[in-house]
């Protein structure tokens, strides 16, 4: 009798031990949906699903391949996966891409519901010679879990086809040159430094002009002599209608003009408009009035030298 309540109470123990674990299994399990990257061959493509009894780690209890040859795109459709070790299919039943944290979906492995969670692109584990990265995580919590830190094979991080995520990252990594502000400062400081640039060679050719202005001016004037002045300058006085005084002297024309005839010991006649006289040879010295008209001789055909000489009349 004492035998079998103990071999009883061995046997309870023993279920309750079961049971507990079973339901600490149950509610630790994850299922992680997977894009994954060649290590040396980046066109070497596959998508995962991986089962883990707790949380997720470099090392996953099972490994089922959706794809091989490019990505899965999950979102937007339903996706089932055969765990050939135990013979379990997963089904995902996923929406469109969100941000890392959201919620994505659900899941089903025939045992129970998993709630799908959108994960950022996180270096996971390594299979089949390719890097895998984390895209979706499905369990029993209400969040998603947090993923261990670890460094992928290669530095070139995978990106699900169509992910936010992924476009996220490389909108990242396009933006971590110059910022907006930065791009509008430095174009603005281009545009002011090319119209200083325009202004100083309009002020130099401005110069340049006005100096090969003033250069011609200054040749013209010379050229032209000190008489003719710069241009709009009024010209000098000339005299009108010069009247001969002998060589080297000039008398200009005015209404009354009395002129000086020498005397060389021989007689002159001299013409006025209204008067003809005759002058003696006497060494004297006479002036006659010629009302504005020039001397006239009559001798002019048995000239000697004189005071004159050969010349005679106005030049």
């Amino acid at each position: 009798m004492v035998s079998l309540v103990s071999l009883l109470i061995v046997t309870c123990a023993s279920s309750v031990t079961t049971a507990s674990s079973l339901w600490t299994r149950a509610n630790n399990e994850n299922v992680v949906l997977a894009d994954c990257t060649g290590v040396q061959d980046k066109s070497d493509l596959s998508s995962e699903c991986a089962y883990f009894s707790g949380s997720p780690d470099s090392s996953p209890d099972d490994i089922s391949v959706v794809t091989t040859g490019s990505h899965q795109s999950w979102a937007n459709r339903t996706t089932s996966a055969l765990f050939s070790d135990t013979g379990v299919t997963f089904t995902a039943v996923l929406r469109e891409y969100g941000d890392a944290g959201d919620y994505a979906g659900t899941g089903n492995n025939g045992y129970g519901n998993f709630t799908c969670w959108q994960m950022a692109s996180t270096y996971l584990y390594t299979h089949n010679n390719r890097n895998c990265f984390v895209v979706y995580d499905c369990n029993h919590l209400g969040a998603p879990v947090s993923l261990p830190s670890a460094s992928a094979s290669t530095s070139t991080t995978p990106t699900a086809t169509g992910s936010p995520s992924a476009a996220a990252s490389s909108t990242a990594s396009a933006s971590s040159g110059l910022s907006t502000g930065a791009i509008v400062g430095l174009s603005v400081g281009v545009a002011v430094g090319l119209l200083i640039l325009i202004g100083i060679a309009g002020i130099l050719v401005w110069r340049h002009l006005r100096s090969n202005k003033q250069s011609k001016a200054a040749a013209a004037l010379k050229e032209k002599g000190p008489e003719s002045g710069l241009p709009g300058t009024p010209k000098p006085f000339q005299p009108v209608n010069p009247i001969w005084q002998g060589p080297g002297a000039r008398e200009l024309e005015t209404p009354q003009v009395y002129h000086e005839l020498p005397n060389n010991d021989r007689p002159v006649e001299a013409h006025s408009e209204a008067i003809r006289g005759e002058l003696d040879a006497t060494p004297a010295r006479v002036e006659l009035h010629s009302y504005d008209l020039p001397p006239k001789y009559d001798n002019e055909n048995n000239n000697t030298a004189g005071a004159y000489g050969n010349f005679k009349g106005p030049i």
